[in-house]
C-alpha cells in the first residue's frame, strides 16, 4: 500500500503510519467528530481480486471480535469501509508489549512479570476460543501494556478458525512468521495455533530471544515445522525444569500434543512458577493435560494412580467438610425461597443478612477505621460462629442467602505460638474479618498482642515497605516495584445496589457503562420509572473505583457527574442508597449484612454472586484479597497467616463474606490477577 497519511478514511483523518505487516497497515488517526480522540486504525486491503467476497468475510470475522467483552481484550470502537479500504478502530492510549520490551534494560523479563502477562493473555484467549474466535496474530505488537498494569489483547487476525484449504483464507497475508504455528503456515488455524504462539511469546519473554529466527519467511516456517526447540535453560539457568517443560508442551509440533486449552496452559504455568502453592492447588479442580510420553515401568503407573487417588480423596474430604457443616437453617431458607419465588426474596434477604448489634465487653479487639471503630467479642477457644452474610441471588436459579456456618471445631494451634506483637493495617473492607480472626488467633496464641487498623491499602503498603508495619491488607495487588511478599487469602465479591424505589433487578454491562459514562441518565431508559438516576460515587482514592473499572467497565472511565461521598460516608454507602431516591452505587457484598440496609442488589447481565457463578467466573465483579509482608514477615505474622488458612480461619472468612482461595480454580483466579495495582 502507498503511504496514506493525510488521507480521510471514513470519518477518520490518518495522521501517521505506525506499521505495516502483510495486507494490514496501522495508522494513528483522528475522528472528524467534535471532541474526538485519537484512535488506532487498522486498514485491510488484500492483494488479490474479489473484494466483495473479502468484505463479507471481513465483516463476519470482525463482528465476532466487536461483540467480545472481556477484561483483557481491547474493545473495538468501530469497523467499516471507506475509500475501498476496510478498517477497524481501537483507542490509542496504551504502550504495546513490543515497545515495553524495547525500553527494558535486560532482554528478558522477571519471571513473576511473565506469569502475570501470560496468564492474563490465557484468560483472554480462553474467552475468545469459547466464543468461536481464534486470534491468529499473537505477537508483542498485539499486546497492550496499560499504565494501571493491565494487559489487553488486540489486533485479532481475520483467518476463520478450522477453515483449512479455502482459497480466501489461505491467501490472507497477516501475522508475524516468527509466531506462526506449523499448521498455520499451511492455512490451518485453530485454538492450538494460539497456544503455540503463546509458547513462542513465553520463550521470548523468558529467554530474551526467539527460538527460531530467519529473514526468509519460508525458511522460518520450515524451522518451526522441523527443528528442535533450543534449550531455554541454556539461555537462563535460573528457569526451572518444570517451567521449561511448560514451554516445550506449548511448542509441540503437533497441535494435538499441546495444551488442550489456554486455561490449561495458565494452570500449568501457575503450578510451575508457584511451587509454594502446590498444596493449595491440589484441592482445586484441575484439567487433565495429555502429553504423549513413553513410560513402561509399573512403578510409575502405581505412583500416578496413588497420586490421583490422593487428590480425589482430598477433594472429597473438603467437599464433605463444607457441605455437612452447613446448618439446617440454610436448607430451610432455600426451601422458603423456592416456595415463595423471587417476589418474596427481599423479605427473606432482610432476615438472612440482619446482624444484631452486640455489646462490646472488656478485652475485645478494636479496629480503627478513621472515625469509626469496630468491636469484636472474643469467642471461646476453638469455636467458630456462623456465616451471616453472602447473598446469592441469580435470576436463573434459586438463590441461597448464606455461605454456610462451619460447625464448632477445635482448630490446632497455628504452629508453635510466638510471643510479641503483630500490627495489621489496610483495607476497610477486610477490617471486620481481620478483627474477628485476630480475636480468635489470640485465643490460641495469647502471647501475641494484635492490633488492627484500616487506614487504606496504599498507606499500609507504604508502611510495610518502610518496615513500620507487619502486615498490609489490600483489595488491589501491590506493584512489583514495592518488593513485598503477597499472601492471597480469598476473594471478595462486590455488588451494584439501587434505592428501594427503583424496580429494576438487573442491568446489562452496556447499560452499566452507559450510566457511569453519563449516557443513560433516567431509569426509564433501562426499563424503570421516569426518574433521574442519582449515582453515588465513592471517594476518589477508594480502590473500588479501580476494581469496578477493570472488571465491570472493562477499562472504561467513570465520567458521570454523580454525588461524591466523603471518606466518612463510604462505609455507609449501602445505607445511604437505601435512604435516597433513584440512587445507584456499588459496595462490597459484605456491606449488605449491616442492619437497616434497604437497598437492593442489581444483577449484572442477569447474574449475581453465587458460589456457582463465582466459581464459573460468570459473575465479574470481585477481587482477590491480599495480605502483604516484607519478606516472609515476622514470626507472629507467619503464625497468623497459618491460622487464616486453618479451618477456623476459613470459617471467619465465610462469616464475613470472603471466600477462601481454595474454592476456586487457578484459571478463574487468573482472570482477576493481578488486576489493578497500587
Amino acid at each position: 500500500m502507498a503511504e496514506l497519511a493525510g488521507v480521510m478514511v471514513g470519518n477518520y483523518f490518518l495522521l501517521e503510519c505506525l506499521g505495516r505487516e502483510g495486507m494490514v497497515e496501522t495508522y494513528r488517526a483522528r475522528p472528524t467528530t467534535a471532541g474526538g480522540y485519537d484512535v488506532v486504525l487498522r486498514l485491510f486491503r488484500p492483494p488479490f481480486p474479489d473484494p466483495t467476497g473479502f468484505r463479507e468475510h471481513f465483516e463476519a470475522e470482525v463482528e465476532k471480535v466487536w461483540r467480545c467483552r472481556h477484561t483483557h481484550i481491547q474493545p473495538l470502537l468501530e469497523f467499516g469501509a471507506g475509500e475501498e479500504l476496510l478498517y477497524c478502530a481501537t483507542l490509542f492510549s496504551e504502550e504495546t508489549l513490543a515497545q515495553f520490551l524495547e525500553s527494558q534494560q535486560d532482554s528478558w523479563l522477571p519471571i513473576d512479570l511473565v506469569l502475570r502477562i501470560v496468564t492474563r493473555l490465557c484468560a483472554a484467549l480462553q474467552y475468545a476460543h469459547e466464543q468461536g474466535i481464534v486470534h491468529g496474530n499473537i505477537q508483542p505488537s498485539s499486546i497492550l501494556m496499560r499504565d494501571d498494569g493491565q494487559v489487553l489483547l488486540t489486533n485479532f487476525g481475520l483467518r476463520r478458525a478450522n477453515a483449512p484449504g479455502t482459497s480466501l483464507v489461505a491467501r490472507l497475508d497477516e501475522g508475524n512468521p516468527a509466531y506462526i504455528a506449523p499448521e498455520q503456515a499451511l492455512g490451518v488455524l485453530g485454538p492450538a495455533s494460539d497456544i503455540y504462539a503463546l509458547g513462542i511469546l513465553l520463550y521470548r519473554l523468558l529467554g530474551g530471544v526467539l527460538p527460531y529466527e530467519d529473514p526468509d519467511p519460508g525458511e522460518l516456517a520450515l524451522k518451526h515445522a522441523g527443528e528442535a526447540i533450543p534449550p531455554l535453560r541454556q539461555l537462563r539457568p535460573e528457569i526451572s525444569e518444570a517451567l521449561e517443560m511448560v514451554v516445550r508442551v506449548a511448542l509441540a509440533k503437533s497441535s494435538e500434543a499441546r495444551f488442550p486449552s489456554a486455561a490449561a496452559l495458565a494452570e500449568a504455568l501457575l503450578a510451575a512458577l508457584r511451587p509454594q502453592a502446590s498444596e493449595r492447588l491440589a484441592d482445586w479442580p484441575r484439567r487433565r493435560i495429555h502429553v504423549r510420553k513413553r513410560h513402561t515401568t509399573h512403578a510409575l503407573t502405581r505412583a500416578v494412580s496413588l497420586l490421583t487417588l490422593t487428590v480425589l480423596l482430598l477433594g472429597l474430604a473438603s467437599s464433605f467438610l463444607f457441605v455437612f457443616s452447613l446448618p439446617p437453617q440454610i436448607y430451610d431458607l432455600g426451601r422458603q425461597i423456592i416456595a415463595g419465588g423471587l417476589a418474596d426474596l427481599p423479605n427473606l434477604w432482610g432476615k438472612a443478612v440482619a446482624l444484631k448489634p452486640q455489646p462490646t465487653p472488656a478485652g475485645s479487639v478494636v479496629v480503627s477505621t478513621g472515625s469509626t471503630k469496630h468491636h469484636t467479642t472474643p469467642r471461646p477457644r476453638g469455636t467458630v460462629t456462623g456465616a451471616q452474610v453472602t447473598p446469592t441471588l441469580n435470576v436463573s436459579q434459586s438463590p441461597v442467602v448464606n455461605w454456610g456456618t462451619p460447625t464448632p471445631a477445635v482448630s490446632p494451634s497455628p504452629g508453635r505460638c510466638p510471643v510479641g506483637s503483630l500490627t495489621l493495617n489496610g483495607s476497610p473492607n477486610l477490617a471486620p474479618l481481620l478483627q474477628q480472626a485476630s480475636s480468635d488467633y489470640q485465643g490460641l496464641c495469647p502471647g501475641v498482642k494484635v492490633s488492627v487498623s484500616a487506614d487504606g491499602s496504599r498507606t499500609a503498603l507504604t508502611l510495610v515497605q518502610q518496615n513500620q508495619l507487619d502486615v498490609a491488607s489490600s483489595d488491589l495487588s501491590a506493584l512489583p516495584t514495592r518488593g513485598l511478599s503477597d499472601h492471597q487469602v480469598g476473594i471478595l465479591p462486590y455488588v451494584l445496589v439501587a434505592s428501594p424505589d427503583v424496580p429494576v433487578n438487573s442491568l446489562s454491562t452496556a447499560q452499566i457503562q452507559g450510566i457511569y459514562q453519563g449516557q443513560i441518565t433516567n431509569w426509564s431508559q433501562v426499563g424503570g420509572p421516569n426518574e433521574a438516576i442519582n449515582v453515588l460515587l465513592a471517594p476518589a482514592a477508594d480502590p473500588l473505583h479501580a476494581i469496578f473499572r477493570a472488571f465491570v467497565l472493562h477499562g472504561g472511565l467513570e465520567q458521570v457527574q454523580g454525588t461524591l461521598l466523603t471518606t466518612d460516608q463510604a462505609g455507609q454507602a449501602a445505607q445511604l442508597v437505601g435512604q435516597a431516591t433513584g440512587a445507584i452505587t456499588y459496595v462490597p457484598l459484605n456491606a449488605m449484612q449491616v442492619q437497616g440496609v434497604k437497598a437492593h442488589m442489581l444483577a449484572i447481565n442477569g447474574i449475581i454472586p453465587t458460589i456457582q457463578s463465582l466459581q464459573q467466573d460468570s459473575y465479574p465483579f470481585w477481587s482477590v484479597e491480599h495480605l502483604y509482608t516484607l519478606g516472609n514477615g515476622s514470626a507472629p505474622a507467619q503464625s497468623y497467616l497459618l491460622f487464616l488458612n486453618s479451618p477456623q480461619g476459613r470459617g471467619d472468612m465465610l462469616r464475613f463474606g470472603v471466600l477462601p482461595l481454595a474454592m476456586f480454580a487457578p484459571d478463574v483466579l487468573a482472570t482477576h490477577l493481578p488486576g489493578p495495582e497500587v
